[in-house]
This record gives C-alpha cells, sequence and structure tokens, in this order.
C-alpha cells in the first residue's frame, strides 16, 4: 500500500472517531449541581446506617454503651481540652476565653445539666445546643460518649451548684 494511500485510509479512520477517547482534564464529563446527588429511593437506608436522629430532643432515651474506663476517661479529657475548654473552661466550671465574646457557656456541674440524661448530654455534643454549634464532625459516636463520660467525671469531682 502506497504512503498516500495508508494517509487517506488513516485520515477516514480518525474522521469516524468521536473525541470521548482522550483522558486529559479538558475534556472531563460534568455533573451539574442540580444533577447531583440523586434523591434516595422511598423507605431506602443507607448501608452500615444507624438510627437517625434529628435533634437533641430525639436522643433523650439513648443509654451509654460505653462505660467509663482510665482509656475513655482520658479519651474524653483529650477531646474536652480540645473542643469544649474554650466555652466551657479547663475544668468544666465555664469562663473559657470565647466566653469573653459570646454568651458564657454553663458550668457542667449545674444541678440542671447533671440532672439531664447521658443520652441528651450525647445529643447536645452532636446537635450543639442554644448557643452551643454542633461538635459532632471528626467525631465518632464512641468518642462523644467518651465525652459525655468525662463530663459525668467533672460533675463527680465538683459538688452540685
Amino acid at each position: 500500500m502506497s504512503p498516500r494511500r495508508r494517509t487517506a485510509l488513516l485520515a477516514l479512520l480518525c474522521a469516524g472517531c468521536s473525541n470521548d477517547w482522550r483522558t486529559d482534564m479538558w475534556y472531563q464529563p460534568s455533573v451539574r449541581a442540580e444533577d447531583a446527588p440523586r434523591p434516595e429511593p422511598e423507605r431506602s437506608v443507607p448501608l452500615g446506617a444507624g438510627p437517625a436522629y434529628e435533634s437533641r430532643d430525639d436522643t433523650e432515651a439513648l443509654v451509654n454503651p460505653v462505660p467509663p474506663s482510665p482509656e475513655v476517661l482520658e479519651r474524653g479529657r483529650a477531646i474536652f481540652l480540645s473542643r469544649c475548654s474554650p466555652c466551657h473552661g479547663r475544668e468544666g466550671h465555664g469562663g473559657g476565653p470565647v466566653s469573653k465574646f459570646f454568651p458564657p457557656a454553663p458550668d457542667l456541674a449545674y444541678a440542671t445539666v447533671r440532672a439531664r440524661s447521658d443520652g441528651f448530654l450525647w445529643g447536645t455534643i452532636t446537635f450543639g445546643g442554644r448557643a452551643m454549634p454542633p461538635q459532632r464532625e471528626g467525631l465518632t459516636a464512641r468518642d462523644r460518649w467518651a465525652l459525655v463520660d468525662y463530663v459525668r467525671a467533672i460533675q463527680g469531682r465538683s459538688p452540685s451548684r
């Protein structure tokens, strides 16, 4: 086959190909904002999903599945110092540095806080409170229960107010 015919055959073959074989980033399929995510089918449950709670009031009846142990309390303390102490103070009695700019966080030894169930405290950590933002991001459910155990330990060390 002559070089002229080979070139003509190659040009004919390439003309019939679409351009979707390209792999560079310029020619990627795009998904519009209104196209994703698709709604879940009715009565579907995602794999690995637990119960769905709407607010902290839905969690009031939950029972703490994580018994307090030295390891759990140490994990709860580490989370408390990094996430809670700016508002509640290092000892949990309020007066953290953020309280200068926002409404002061309550003392965790108050009788009203002590009277709340473990589930309600877990729900408050998960969903937030009146002036408290949700703290669930980056924390597993077990971490939040460890934090509840640590709050109960703070209350055990402090006289009721």
